[in-house]
């Protein structure tokens, strides 16, 4: 068929990929373009499909409104990425990237039928989701958004830095068209979402931090993300875009709550304790403050982490036993590595006495040997600690874990008494 009426036969809406070719006039109501907003962008090599919505600035999606993510300071979102470039971009220039794709594994089989795009403009957040009709129309998709990514001078997405972005450069690729996202700033929020909540929630899902912390309650017509692969291919089979609206749906919420968890978490790293004081605002539990202290124990120094990990104990009713015995081993190792060790000596007592003949417990009785030998030089002390470390260890099951630590228990006392004379 020559170029220039296949053309044609796409400005007319004809498409290809179901058990005819249909006219729009044939497909009535079950079109996507009847179904939702858009337009058709033409290109050089067909047209593709964009459904398109606009929100005020001050929609709130869950308990933040989309303006606040205008409201954050660039050099915090550099921080949470650790990636200086970050610092020096107009966050109005950011892109809220997430796809819709035939299949959760990646690869170069697996194409992107809906590449949704956020943005702020005009002083609005708009929506753009490039949307398949059928595969023929990628050729076009691909220059439609090869013509739309450059004015973006930074990306954010959940996980896309291992899977929307990758499928993006390969259909690129294959289309013999350069990819024009290798060389932006990225910033991917799956991976601070895990250092801030991991130790709170089971699950650190997008719909679960919804639920859990944006306070974004899906309709009805959302659909899980593991059906949607199979919703796409009976589509291509029908005709019928109906379940594509709903798709549509999930992608366009998925985008929003791109922008408010970003605000989520650059407030609670930048000040969670200014945000505790702010109506409708969920307060952050022990176990958050115990995942931002080991955050900033990495990023920031010891002077916030100490904050965060004391926080976490105040708040030891919604903390758990185990998260208390982490964060009360956490805050002792810092202060011990600040040279405070008259301070450390309270926590590993608590710990000691809270952990009982768990592992952190036999911890807590070696530090406490090492600080009665090493910072008060009473021996007879640090000696009594390990004794009654050996006794703790001895209740353990036979294994190659108990021989080893009582090797090295046996060993220290040794050397104490060996020290007293």
């Amino acid at each position: 068929m020559r170029d220039d009426l296949k053309r044609r036969l796409r400005e007319l809406g004809v498409v290809k990929g179901v058990r005819a070719l249909q006219t729009r006039e044939g497909r009535a109501d079950r079109a996507i373009e009847d179904l939702v907003s858009g337009r058709f962008h033409t290109t050089s090599r067909g047209q593709c499909f964009v459904a398109e919505a606009r929100y005020p600035l001050d929609h709130e999606h869950g308990d933040l409104a989309l303006s606040s993510f205008l409201e954050l300071s660039p050099r915090t979102l550099a921080e949470l990425e650790q990636d200086e470039r970050v610092a020096d971009v107009d966050l109005r220039s950011v892109c809220f990237l997430d796809t819709e794709t035939t299949g959760l594994s990646g690869g170069t089989g697996t194409m992107a039928f809906i590449i949704g795009l956020g943005f702020f403009a005009d002083g609005a957040f708009h929506l753009q989701q490039y949307f398949l009709r059928d595969p023929g129309d990628e050729p076009a998709m691909v220059e439609a958004l090869k013509d739309s990514f450059p004015r973006f001078e930074a990306l954010v997405s959940f996980n896309g830095r291992c899977f929307d972005v990758p499928i993006i450069e390969n259909r690129f690729i294959l289309a013999r068209t350069v990819p024009p996202l290798r060389e932006k700033a990225h910033v991917d929020l799956l991976h601070p979402a895990r250092r801030l909540w991991r130790y709170a929630f089971s699950s650190c899902a997008l719909t679960s931090l919804e639920r859990k912390v944006l306070g974004v309650r899906r309709q009805q017509a959302d659909v899980p993300s593991g059906v949607i692969p199979i919703l796409y291919r009976d589509y291509l089979r029908t005709g019928d875009a109906r379940d594509m609206q709903r798709v549509l749906y999930h992608n366009q919420v998925d985008i929003l709550s791109l922008v408010t968890l970003a605000a989520r978490l650059c407030r609670a790293y930048a000040d969670p304790w200014q945000e505790e004081g702010v109506r409708r605002r969920r307060q952050m539990s022990g176990a958050e403050y115990y995942g931002l202290g080991r955050w900033y124990a990495d990023a920031r120094g010891s002077g916030e982490a100490e904050r965060a990990y004391r926080t976490a104990l105040k708040r030891s009713r919604n903390l758990g036993s185990e998260m208390r015995i982490r964060a009360l081993r956490e805050l002792a190792y810092l202060l011990k590595r600040d040279d405070r060790c008259g301070e450390a000596y309270a926590y590993w007592q608590q710990l000691s006495l809270e952990a009982g003949e768990g592992r952190d417990g036999i911890l807590a009785h070696v530090e406490l040997a090492k600080y009665y030998e090493w910072q008060t030089g009473e021996l007879g002390r640090a000696a009594a600690w390990t004794r009654a470390a050996i006794e703790k260890v001895e209740s353990w099951r036979p294994g190659p874990r108990r021989k080893e630590e009582l090797g090295e228990l046996r060993h220290r006392l040794a050397r104490l008494k060996r020290k007293m004379g």
